[in-house]
């Protein structure tokens, strides 16, 4: 096999300058044949991976790239913007341990990749770091993915609004449509209703005790602000609605689960953290659900779930929709 070799020039993190998203790497390097002298003008492709930990650790980003080197066997590419073969780069935790990049190239620009090599990330910049720290702590929980880069949302009257793909919704308000006597005001999600409860000639977003509760079974009130992942529709119900919100690039991984078709296993090395419990009858859930085998109240407060729990429910009648995201342990 000929030997390649990449001579690094530079390997700086940046993010980009509008808003931080895309973030992205900026490498350059020299292309070496086994001789020494620079591979000039040449279609090239490279597999790119951010490992965690340790040399050989576990991949937390994995992405292709082609490119043609230069006059003087330089590439100069931007890591984060290639072909995505595994996990996120966006997610990545640059504040959490240590982080290598582990290069491999074919000089045909095929798949037939030769490792040149894996060095660590000694620094990363503070605007990187502070992007993904601040999602993990408890101040960032309403909104882990960030506020960057955000596209506002405001539907009204009757409509369907799917997720884009690699987005999340946040929904911060969904407004009353002035009418005092309407049954079905609201939106649905996985044909179950959210709603708030009337007051007046308003609907107020708390769900508070307060006011007169609307006289659909099948509705139940919740808080705000709460998310939904790509693919998913929420729909107005057939009096109309007010819904505001955004969308923003997907970091953290959602989770909508409706436990009436079964349990819910937090997956190994996440905590489930859990934004809402949504019932499709506000008449028969009492409100209680089991974390393993205890029983935990929720009261429109946020519960965490740690890695191998199980989530369940007992005695519902109807659909209960589980809302919340999954973060790194």
């Amino acid at each position: 096999m000929t030997k390649i070799s990449l001579t690094l020039l530079a390997l700086l993190i940046y993010v980009s300058a509008y808003c931080g998203v895309p973030q992205a790497i900026s490498y350059q390097a020299v292309a070496m044949n086994a001789s020494g002298l620079p591979i000039k003008n040449k279609n090239v492709a490279l597999r790119l991976s951010v490992l965690a930990n340790a040399a050989n650790g576990t991949i937390s980003y994995q992405e292709r790239q082609t490119s043609t080197t230069d006059n003087s066997g330089i590439i100069s590419i931007q890591i984060g913007n290639g072909s995505v073969l595994s996990g996120s780069f966006s997610g990545i935790d640059w504040s959490k341990g240590v982080y290598f990049l582990k290069t491999e190239i074919d000089t045909n620009a095929g798949t037939n990749y030769v490792t040149v090599g894996t060095v660590q990330f000694f620094s990363v910049p503070f605007s990187l770091y502070s992007a993904n720290s601040a999602q993990s702590n408890l101040a960032s929980i309403d909104f882990p993915d960030g506020l960057n880069s955000i596209t506002p949302v405001n539907m009204n009257g009757n409509f369907s609004y799917v997720v884009p793909a690699g987005q999340t919704l946040y929904v911060t308000q969904i407004s009353h449509n002035s009418s005092t006597t309407c049954p079905n005001y609201g939106v649905a999600i996985n044909g179950v209703f959210l709603t708030s409860d009337v007051s007046g000639t308003t609907q107020t977003a708390s769900g508070s005790a307060s006011g007169t509760a609307p006289t659909a079974t099948n509705k139940y009130s919740m808080s705000f602000p709460f998310g939904l992942p790509a693919g998913y529709a929420i729909n107005s119900t057939t009096c109309g609605t007010s819904m505001v919100g955004f969308t923003m690039p997907a970091n953290f991984s959602w989770v909508v689960f409706d436990l009436s078709t079964g349990n819910y296993t937090v997956p190994a090395g996440k905590v489930l953290v859990i934004k809402n419990m949504v019932s499709s009858t506000s008449t028969v859930w009492s409100g209680q659900f089991l974390i393993g085998a205890n029983s935990t109240s929720f009261n429109k407060s946020i519960s965490f779930v740690d890695q191998g729990q199980t989530v369940s429910t007992s005695g519902l009648s109807g659909s209960l929709l589980m809302m919340g995201y999954l973060k790194n342990r």
